[in-house]
């Protein structure tokens, strides 16, 4: 399918990276990812290498709902297929994603909620189910990173497609729509919380573990700041 230059351009801002492959790659396989991971971001504990990442991957799943909404298509890349890379962006250490052109799909406006779906549950979901087998981290924060992305994205989004915002909360907002999760997990970070306030004030249960890592420190609205 074919995938707008200024599609390529907007996916840059979110460090993802189409038909190039990484400089400098992570593994494919999951537990040395993770040793990887531990010694890129500067920590000895999996959890908070695992619990960084998803705050990463959580620009990958945001780049995925804007190229739903404003080029009407995704990328439909099984997780394995995945490939991520080293970055260094403000001094920081982050990561790259890595796609091919080839794997985006256009969609109809029909076919929004199984795009959603796809990117939720067999990208994301599966992603933390392989790293879970290796470590133990709550879903809880690891969602919460991957959510709390999407709500400053939506909370943008609604200035000027409030319809449209509030069509796609009904969808994240259904259980139906997440299984075989038990349950939905923007209801369950957000649920009936207007945008506007789950962007501006502490809405997170679990903290994201970034506190631990000297290159990043303590977020504004950490649960557990001390």
């Amino acid at each position: 399918m074919h995938l707008p230059i200024a599609a390529k351009q907007a996916l840059q801002m979110h460090s993802v990276v189409v038909d190039r492959i990484p400089a400098y790659p992570f593994s494919s396989n999951s537990e040395i990812l993770i040793e990887e991971l531990k010694d890129w971001c500067g920590t000895e504990n999996n959890g908070v290498a695992v619990s960084y990442f998803f705050r990463q991957i959580a620009l990958f799943v945001t780049a995925q709902f804007s190229l739903i909404h404003q080029h009407g298509g995704y990328f439909k890349t099984p997780p394995e297929n995945l490939r991520f890379g080293r970055m260094h962006n403000y001094g920081l250490p982050l990561i790259s994603f890595h796609v091919e052109s080839a794997d985006f799909v256009e969609i109809t406006a029909d076919q929004r909620d199984e795009a959603f779906r796809y990117v939720l549950i067999w990208q994301t979901s599966a992603l933390l189910e392989q790293l879970r087998r290796h470590t133990k981290i709550s879903p809880i924060t690891c969602w919460e990173n991957v959510i709390g992305s999407l709500a400053w994205y939506y909370a943008t989004l609604q200035q000027q497609y409030p319809r449209i915002v509030a069509e796609d909360i009904d969808w994240l907002m259904d259980d139906q729509n997440w299984e075989p999760l038990r349950k939905s997990q923007w209801r369950n970070f957000i649920g009936t919380t207007p945008l506007e306030r789950a962007v501006s004030g502490p809405m997170r249960k679990t903290c994201c573990l970034y506190k631990e890592l000297s290159a990043f420190g303590t977020c504004t609205f950490c649960p557990q700041p001390n």
